[in-house]
């Protein structure tokens, strides 16, 4: 017996300038580090409890989901953290997402300064 196929947890590439998100082998958003905006760190309860996502909001308006779940979500982290300075280490805002106290519309560990 053959159980129903998981569902995909898309894949992060990670590149020098950028990263892109591929979902059933096609990328479905890219962007380049220096379009990011702000990062939200929000409880992906639906996921799994103890899921983390975050939401990468680019210059644009527009905004991609990155799942804790996903291959290349450490690499994203990492390379982020070079290139975005003041984005707060993951393991300094990993447990405040979670929980009663965490924050209704997630907690931003990144925002990029005006005029940056």
């Amino acid at each position: 017996m053959v159980g129903a196929p998981a569902a995909d947890r898309g894949r992060i590439v990670v590149v020098a300038a950028g990263f892109a998100l591929w979902q059933d082998g096609r990328c479905v958003a890219a962007a380049r580090f220096s379009d990011i905006r702000r990062l939200r760190a929000v409880h992906a309860a639906s996921v799994d409890p103890h899921a983390v996502a975050i939401h990468v909001e680019l210059g644009d308006g527009s905004v991609m989901e990155l799942r804790d779940q996903a291959p290349g979500f450490d690499l994203f982290l990492d390379r982020a953290a070079t290139l975005l300075k003041g984005l707060e280490p993951f393991a300094s805002w990993r447990d405040a997402v979670h929980g009663d106290d965490a924050p209704a519309g997630g907690l931003v560990i990144f925002e990029k300064p005006k005029g940056w």
